[in-house]
């Protein structure tokens, strides 16, 4: 199993996410400062704060991937969970069986102590 190209995916993610966040982000601050300079470059989808998002995303996920300690942590990272044993999806249902079961019965037995407690503040102030 080759853990470098899911290295390499996560570093593209991040790159992607930097370019959503920081593209509106710098469409925020055109805007704010003059609406007629985030001019629309590739049709009205694409204006001059996605672009500006776009060269930040990408040079934040060339900088993740040259980064020797970034890409040694995150190497390292990868080798650790593809030790992981993870659940099948019959133990991932019946997990989340249980913890729905467990959540319904706890909300039963608080709201059954609110219910008393509301009736002995309601007899102790006489409201």
């Amino acid at each position: 199993m080759n853990l470098q190209r899911y290295v390499n995916i996560s570093f593209v993610i991040a790159g992607l996410l930097v370019w959503a966040i920081v593209g509106s982000l710098f469409g925020f601050i055109i805007e704010a400062i003059d609406l007629d300079f985030n001019l629309h470059l590739l049709g009205s989808g694409f204006r001059l704060s996605d672009l500006l998002g776009l060269f930040a995303g990408v040079g934040a996920g060339v900088y993740l991937k040259m980064n020797a300690a970034v890409n040694t942590w995150a190497n390292e990272v990868a080798t650790e969970l593809s030790k992981v044993t993870w659940p099948t999806w019959p133990e991932t249902k019946l997990g989340t069986i249980v913890v729905i079961v467990t959540s319904i019965v706890m909300a039963i037995i608080l709201g059954f102590f609110d219910y008393i407690w509301a009736f002995l503040i309601s007899h102790i102030y006489g409201i």
